[in-house]
């Protein structure tokens, strides 16, 4: 292969990449905020509009695409073809078992009610809330966060649609399946956490028990590798396209966020703050940018604002100050 050549492959690549991208990001909750760029993208070049049109166009059809190659009108590549095709089957079993009413009875502590498309665990602003499901699974939502559940006879399935979620899996012949992203998390008994980071990325904990993650891509023609968790031994891929990393040390023991605690390793005050802001009812605020660079270390917790930032005023001598916009913290 000569050097045009190679080029127009690793162009052809890239691509189909972000068509598969594009594919599962406009079937998910910020369709609608990415419109105008998935737009853009398909009118950047016809080689665009060709690709995502051969994705939706098969959605489902990976096994006529098994025993025919007259469905790839587009020329990819037979490994490509394959990722497509099986990245368009997940989508649409995910969707089809999202859009299939659950009748399964989910409690929260202030009675039963009836689960369903409509009616998804969701918590609101700084809300952290515990539902108990019917199998005896525990699923914990961070503030702003969405999750939907759709439990079968064959296996109990869900996924994170946003925000941060602990998912406590009791014993059951079926299944646990977590769908986050371009990602899959299966378990029988575990308790693990996934939370959709910045930069588009998902991250992925095991805190304890056993669970496997894989691709939410099955091909037709092989198996997918499955990826066993560790336990304390998060990973991380992102959003669109599921390479699994190791999380570097970020500074901060989250294991407790469920009780509103986390633990601090000499962090960026400002990262602190970022993390209590998204509990708090006013936000918090530096009057001095150079604050934030401050290094912050213990343990603090998240959701009581009132105590917390008492706490920081008083390590750092700052003066607090409540104004319509938020609570301001100063230099003396």
């Amino acid at each position: 292969m000569n050097d045009n050549e190679r080029q127009a492959a690793e162009r052809r690549e890239q691509i189909e990449e972000k068509a598969i991208e594009w594919f599962v990001k406009m079937r998910g909750e910020d369709a609608d905020s990415l419109r105008d760029a998935f737009e853009d993208w398909l009118g950047q070049a016809s080689e665009h509009r060709r690709a995502y049109e051969w994705v939706e166009e098969h959605f489902g059809q990976a096994e006529r695409l098994k025993d025919s190659g007259r469905l790839n009108p587009w020329g990819l590549s037979r490994s490509r073809t394959w990722l497509v095709a099986s990245a368009a089957v997940a989508a649409a079993i995910a969707l089809i078992v999202v859009l299939r009413p659950s009748r399964e009875v989910i409690s929260t502590g202030a009675g039963p009610h009836i689960a369903h498309t409509d009616n998804p665990l969701k918590t609101g602003h700084g809300e952290i809330r515990t539902y108990n499901l019917s199998d005896g699974s525990k699923v914990t939502l961070d503030g702003d966060s969405r999750v939907e559940v759709a439990m079968g006879k064959a296996e109990r399935r869900l996924r994170l649609r946003q925000g941060k979620a602990r998912f406590a899996v009791a014993t059951d012949p079926r299944p646990f399946v977590v769908e986050a992203g371009s990602g899959r998390i299966e378990a029988q008994q575990a308790v693990f956490d996934v939370d959709y980071g910045d930069h588009e990325q998902v991250f992925v904990n095991l805190l304890s028990g056993k669970a496997d993650i894989r691709s939410m891509a099955q091909p037709a023609v092989y198996t997918v590798p499955v990826r066993p968790l560790l336990t304390g031994q998060p990973v991380r891929y992102r959003l669109g396209a599921f390479r699994p990393e190791p999380v570097i040390d970020t500074g901060a023991d989250r294991r407790d966020w469920p009780e509103g605690w986390v633990e601090y390793r000499s962090v960026p005050l400002d990262v602190l703050i970022a993390d209590a802001n998204r509990y708090s009812d006013r936000p918090i605020i530096f009057d001095d940018a150079a604050t934030g660079d401050l290094r912050a270390s213990g343990r603090f917790k998240l959701t009581d604002t009132a105590t917390f930032v008492s706490r920081i005023a008083e390590v750092f001598d700052l003066k607090i100050a409540h104004k319509p916009d938020g609570i301001h913290l100063r230099t003396r």
